[in-house]
């Protein structure tokens, strides 16, 4: 009897684990976290390089102000849907964006610090790491007379390498600016502002940090969701809103000591264990997470 309820059970766990990872993109949503402000993205450049400071801050302006900045956000969000397979998504035409800068015979270098899982910003295309970023710091190099070495790095690792690398060197990764950063890298001028969501099963709708409170919640290593679950599990996470008034009202953020922050290297591994049913909701940027589950399944 005992050998036939454990065969049971092993076909009951096993029919559970299938059927989880049955789950596809389209059965889950991203949600706008509704308890957290927005996040400005600058590029991390090393403390008193003003040069490359000033260089970085002359396109980014630009491109702002002319409108560019967004379409090349489009654009490479819409490349990364159609190399990705997304149904109905058909290859875009980058117009008269650069997509490819001559650096013609420049020996000077900019290494950009990078991590390739976070289209449209960086993403990997035929073995190389093309992305809004990228072709930030690809203007930013011609403009210098220089060239570019990338290097594809863990997120929570790029401050660090900017700090202590020798000659010019930036962190180009979607980072958000954030006073902590700060104390180890100078930031340029905004160039995109985002909102975090959480990721989830449709039937779930978890819509802000507070009903994450118990749950398992993934997080990129390093990056702001990290940061703010983490806050949240401990003192709670602070920030201020600006009332009708023009007063400033400081709001507390938090979860019990019961929800667990599970840490990856990538969203993408993140992803799997949500499908699996291994972890409950993802914690992430809007765009990102938009461009990863509109992957074709």
């Amino acid at each position: 009897m005992k050998k036939i309820i454990s065969l049971i059970l092993a076909v009951l766990m096993l029919t559970v684990a299938l059927a989880a990872c049955g789950k596809k993109n389209s059965d889950f949503v991203a949600m706008d976290a509704t308890d957290l402000v927005q996040e400005d993205f600058g590029i991390a450049v090393q403390k008193g390089n003003d040069e490359l400071l000033n260089a970085v801050n002359k396109v980014v302006d630009a491109w702002v102000k002319d409108g560019k900045m967004a379409e090349y956000v489009d654009y490479y969000t819409n490349l990364s849907d159609y190399e990705a397979g997304k149904d109905g998504v058909d290859k875009p035409d980058a117009g008269e964006l650069a997509t490819t800068w001559d650096f013609g015979s420049a020996t000077e270098t900019i290494t950009v610090y990078t991590e390739s899982g976070f289209a449209p910003f960086e993403f990997i295309s035929d073995g190389e790491i093309i992305g809004v970023d990228i072709a930030i710091m690809s203007q930013v190099a011609v403009d210098m007379g220089k060239k570019l070495d990338i290097k594809d790095v863990a997120f929570d690792t790029i401050p660090t390498c900017v700090e202590q690398a020798t000659g010019d060197a930036v962190g180009a990764a979607g980072m958000t600016i954030t006073d902590e950063r700060k104390e180890t890298v100078d930031f340029s001028n905004i160039y995109y502002s985002s909102t975090l969501v959480i990721v989830s099963a449709k039937d779930a709708s978890i819509s802000s940090v507070k009903d994450l409170d118990g749950l398992k919640v993934a997080v990129q290593e390093g990056t702001s969701g990290d940061l703010i679950i983490s806050a949240a599990a401990d003192e709670g996470y602070k920030y201020t809103v600006e009332e009708d008034d023009g007063e400033e009202t400081e709001v507390v953020v938090s979860v019990s000591s019961d929800t667990e922050v599970a840490r990856y290297k990538q969203y993408a591994l993140a992803l799997e264990d949500l499908k699996s049913g291994r972890v409950d909701a993802i914690l992430m940027d809007k765009l990102p997470a938009l461009t990863m589950l509109a992957v074709a399944d």
